[in-house]
């Protein structure tokens, strides 16, 4: 996958470097499924980005739906992983398509982009409506804590691309984070960067609103997805939510 566009090429950054948080969820999440009476056999996942997540269950022969709403991941995905049926979105909480999966995720604090809270509650809304009777929805989102406490910048390199990260926060209530990555095309350097604008809300409002949408039982769990109780210092919290 050569450079196509600034889009495609932070597509390619975002697969490199942040990757590895999508897979790891994936394999909680497969952990999970053995333990269920009900076995898992697709996935929906809402911001697909890169397909990091998506790409674990299409390697296990699940059904796999992703959304996008930029035009680049959208097209590194579908290069990625043509079997997985992708939709190009206009907002990020649509979820087009008729079909109904036994898994939903929206993860990588996602779900923060959404600056006002009647769009997380859209989204929880259409997840609702997309879940099988035993179906799980799976998704993690920075805290009030975490966001308004956050002001950093960080530089790392490897081999594949060097990568900057700053952080700025109490932003009009709002956290913004920009990432600059220099890809290494064969030791041709190519500079792609996004802003990221992150909003955060508290946990117990979160819950109500699953629970307004439908999904009854919701759970606060840890990252390898077992049940916790969040500490008021808590800087991600995780949620695993259904209908019963």
């Amino acid at each position: 996958m050569d450079s196509k566009d600034v889009n495609y090429d932070f597509a390619k950054a975002w697969d490199l470097c942040q990757g590895d948080f999508a897979t790891n969820i994936a394999n909680r999440i497969l952990a999970l499924n053995e333990e269920k009476k009900h076995k898992f056999t697709s996935i929906y996942d809402v911001c697909c980005g890169a397909s990091n997540l998506l790409q674990v269950f299409d390697e296990r022969g699940f059904k796999c739906y992703g959304t996008e709403t930029r035009q680049g991941m959208f097209d590194y995905s579908k290069e990625k992983l043509p079997n997985v049926t992708y939709y190009l979105t206009e907002k990020m909480n649509d979820m087009p398509g008729k079909e109904k999966v036994d898994i939903v995720t929206c993860t990588h604090d996602l779900i923060n982009y959404f600056e006002e809270f009647g769009d997380w509650e859209k989204l929880f809304k259409n997840v609702a409506k997309k879940l099988n009777k035993h179906g799980i929805f799976v998704f993690d989102f920075y805290t009030k804590f975490k966001l308004s406490n956050w002001n950093e910048s960080t530089f790392k390199s490897t081999p594949s691309l060097d990568y900057l990260t700053t952080v700025k926060s109490g932003v009009y209530d709002k956290t913004v984070i920009t990432y600059t990555y220099y890809i290494n095309y064969h030791n041709y350097y190519v500079k792609t960067k996004d802003i990221a604008i992150e909003s955060y809300y508290e946990i117990n409002k979160v819950i109500e609103a699953l629970k307004k949408a439908g999904l009854k039982n919701v759970q606060v769990v840890d990252s390898n997805l077992n049940p916790t109780d969040p500490s008021e210092y808590a800087e991600r919290i995780y949620i695993v939510a259904s209908h019963k």
